[in-house]
């Protein structure tokens, strides 16, 4: 749109350029030096404007990309900016460059594995992912504000991003093709380690790709992907519960428990002994779904209502911005809450008409991870912002200590690794089809420096299916560390 407002302003230009020239040929002598005047001030705003848009449209990036697209002939200006700039890894690997002898082509060595996160930059197809966010940036054509700037550093960047590139590569290979997302990070200070989602295409296979519905190769599934969390909410739940103090005992009949009228009862998977009133501690062990249901409930919509806007469940969580452009996630979806038991019954474990996204589950693991303030996710080294408090530090060493007992005893059993003491939860989410299969944990147990989560779809019991893959990229961390 820019360049042909561009050049239908040039062609209005010439033409009234051309009427003037005519017209004082034509008066002669007479009244000639006014029509020179005026063809002068034209021809003068003319090379001004033409000296504008050589100097300001090479900064940008949408004049640039349509150039690049439509324009066979190579400018000064992009020939001298033709080796755009790097998106390297944490440890200046080469997750994303230009190609040797290709004009505009690049190469993202990770393949699939980084496909998502890094996105695509293919001419007639345009740009995603990382590579759209920076682009300006990595072809040194962000418009500065000063022109003495624009005109003396106006050069491509190398962008350090924070993932591991090796750490993705794992993550992508545990997943064998399974529709599923793995996040890593770093919960002391945010930084994304991997953002896995699959399965993924090649750049060569774009066209078939964008066919195949059964699959989704095109879905973010981390960022975009809206499942019910299940059991892993129940992190949430028991912080909630310890926060209002209501997390004491609670009776779960092993028949299950109707939270309201004409509601179907809600069930454990491993149920309790009749008329025995159980503890937070057993109950997030065991998972039981009615001892949170309960609790939820106890707590009252307005506390659950502060609590979710607090952790930003409705909100889409932005992991990397540049300029208009930006990446990151859906805004989960959060059903009323208002004056509602059942909806809060449902909500305490993970149901109903609750729907997140992988890196939501990931940002509320590593929330508790660390003592209770989330340190914001970010993918570009360096940009780390400070956290906020979500829960208080007494809370969160409740919930860690939960976790722990969980992987010591209870459903995340087999976790652990010699050496490095986990604390982790599972979740296996109902949902239309088979059920969803969750596993989220942080490591080492006192001093966390990684939170990881798993979700597999379709996959059944997450201890089964989403717990190993957890597992072995906790073993591969561990052997790097």
């Amino acid at each position: 749109m820019v360049s042909v407002f561009h050049s239908i302003f040039l062609v209005s230009f010439a033409g009234v350029l051309l009427l003037l020239l005519a017209w004082s040929i034509i008066r002669g002598c007479r009244g000639g030096w006014i029509a020179a005047s005026l063809f002068g001030l034209v021809a003068v705003l003319l090379l001004l404007y033409q000296a504008f848009w050589q100097i300001r449209g090479g900064g940008d990036v949408a004049l640039m990309q349509f150039k690049r697209n439509h324009d066979p002939r190579p400018p000064v200006r992009e020939t001298q900016r033709l080796q755009r700039g790097r998106l390297l890894d944490r440890r200046g690997e080469l997750l994303a460059g230009p190609r040797a002898g290709e004009k505009w082509g690049h190469e993202v060595p990770l393949g699939a594995a980084a496909f998502h996160v890094i996105g695509y930059d293919i001419k007639g197809r345009g740009t995603t992912g990382l590579e759209r966010v920076f682009a300006s940036r990595l072809w040194g054509v962000a418009p500065p504000s000063d022109l003495s700037e624009l005109l003396l550093k106006a050069k491509p960047e190398d962008l350090t991003l924070t993932l591991d590139a090796h750490l993705q590569q794992m993550a992508y290979g545990l997943l064998k093709e399974r529709k599923g997302a793995v996040v890593a990070l770093d919960p002391r200070n945010g930084e994304i380690l991997a953002l896995v989602s699959s399965p993924a295409p090649l750049e060569s296979a774009l066209a078939t790709a964008e066919r195949d519905r059964k699959n989704a190769p095109m879905l973010n599934r981390a960022t975009q992907g809206l499942y019910p969390p299940g059991s892993v909410f129940k992190i949430f739940s028991a912080a909630l519960a310890l926060e209002k103090g209501k997390g004491g005992r609670y009776v779960c009949p092993p028949g299950g428990w109707a939270p309201g009228a004409y509601t179907r009862p809600i069930r454990d998977t491993h149920p309790q002994p009749a008329g025995i009133a159980i503890p937070i501690e057993k109950a997030f062990a065991e998972s039981s779904n009615i001892w949170f249901a309960k609790a939820v409930t106890a707590c009252g919509w307005k506390a659950v209502d502060d609590a979710i806007g607090r952790n930003g469940f409705r909100e889409g969580l932005t992991l990397a911005a540049c300029g208009a452009y930006s990446f990151g996630t859906k805004a989960g979806v959060v059903p009323e809450l208002y004056a509602t038991p059942n909806r809060l019954a449902y909500l305490g474990f993970g149901q109903g008409d609750l729907l997140l996204t992988p890196v939501h589950i990931a940002a509320m693991t590593a929330t508790i991870a660390n003592d209770g303030a989330y340190a914001p996710l970010h993918l570009e080294k360096g940009r780390a912002s400070a956290p906020r408090t979500i829960w208080s530090r007494a809370v969160a060493r409740r919930v860690k200590a939960l976790m722990r007992q969980s992987v010591l005893s209870g459903t995340s059993k087999g976790v652990e690794l010699r050496g490095l003491e986990v604390c982790g939860k599972t979740g296996t989410a109902e949902n239309s089809g088979r059920d969803h299969a969750w596993f989220t944990c942080f490591a080492p147990a006192e001093k966390p420096e990684i939170v990881i989560t798993v979700l597999i779809e379709n996959g059944g019991f997450g201890a089964a299916t989403a717990l190993p893959v957890a597992k072995e990229l906790l073993r591969i961390w561990a052997a790097k560390r």
